[in-house]
């Protein structure tokens, strides 16, 4: 594209980075809280209904209906004490349903965690947000001829800027974001590879997803709260529909970063063994390579 329209493309991606982005993590975050308590009662009024009538079994997650969705329910509450993620007040509530808590952890309160699932963005927030989409914004124009397709490319890197704010603020990974960059991903290797960028893309998503299911069930015992989470699971699959063909490289790309930032943080001691870290600044990584080799095999 002529430098004009790059520079376009950078007031456009910087102004969604300025007024955007900080607004749609607000209220993705607060979205996300809401559905996450909503599920909570309920899901813990059904346990208290299934020990009234089974004070001796725990429910089972492989049994259908009720039983088994509260089993579901039940083996992440447990796996979240054991990671000490849970709230004190969640931690009472469940001693007080007849849930067995020895061993299981709390880590601040219900108040303190519906803080950090909204956003009040500062101007040096909207500032970083909107420095970061006018490059990501200017070089999808450089780099990808069709202007439609940098338009779409530039809205999975809005998505992405949005999934990496809540994933720093609350550890979340909005299910709309994930949802955006799939859709918009699979528009743009529409428009750049044709469907054998989408068939390439759909293979490595289930590919990826596979392989998490089967870390998250060996490791299950080392890593109670789960070596993949749900929303880093969906953002992966996400990010293989926008990359299609240059999903290996984007995902190559995301694990060195990562790997290095881990062990520079286990360097400094400021990281040990086993701490999660938000990985959607590396995911924005798995975009900005993964595309960029799209672009280049196309």
């Amino acid at each position: 594209m002529s430098a004009s329209m790059v520079a376009a493309f950078a007031v456009v991606g910087g102004a969604l980075g300025w007024l955007a982005v900080p607004g749609a993590s607000d209220v993705l975050l607060r979205r996300a809280w809401a559905r996450a308590d909503a599920w909570w009662r309920d899901s813990l009024e059904a346990y208290r209904a299934f020990k009234r009538e089974h004070p001796d079994v725990e429910p089972s997650s492989s049994a259908r209906g009720v039983e088994g969705a509260v089993g579901i329910w039940r083996d992440e509450a447990f796996s979240a004490g054991l990671a000490g993620s849970l709230t004190q007040e969640r931690l009472r509530s469940l001693a007080s349903a007849g849930f067995k808590v020895d061993g299981l952890a709390a880590a601040g309160t219900e108040e303190s965690r519906r803080l950090r699932c909204s956003f009040r963005a500062r101007k040096r927030d909207r500032a970083l947000c909107a420095l970061a989409l006018a490059a990501a914004a200017a070089t999808a124009a450089a780099f990808v001829s069709n202007a439609i397709a940098a338009a779409l490319l530039g809205l999975c890197a809005a998505a992405m800027a949005v999934a990496v704010v809540c994933d720093a603020r609350a550890r979340i990974i909005p299910l709309e974001a994930c949802a955006l960059v799939a859709l918009g991903g699979a528009a743009f290797q529409a428009a750049v590879r044709g469907p054998e960028g989408l068939a390439a893309g759909a293979l490595f998503a289930l590919v990826v997803t596979g392989g998490c299911a089967l870390a998250n069930r060996l490791l299950r015992v080392r890593c109670p709260g789960g070596a993949v989470g749900r929303g880093d699971v969906r953002c992966m699959g996400a990010l293989s529909f926008a990359t299609g063909a240059g999903a290996v490289c984007g995902f190559a790309a995301c694990y060195a970063l990562a790997g290095l930032v881990a062990l520079g943080g286990c360097a400094m001691r400021r990281l040990k063994l086993g701490d999660g870290m938000p990985m959607a600044p590396f995911l924005s990584a798995w975009l900005a390579c993964g595309a960029a080799a799209s672009v280049v095999l196309a």
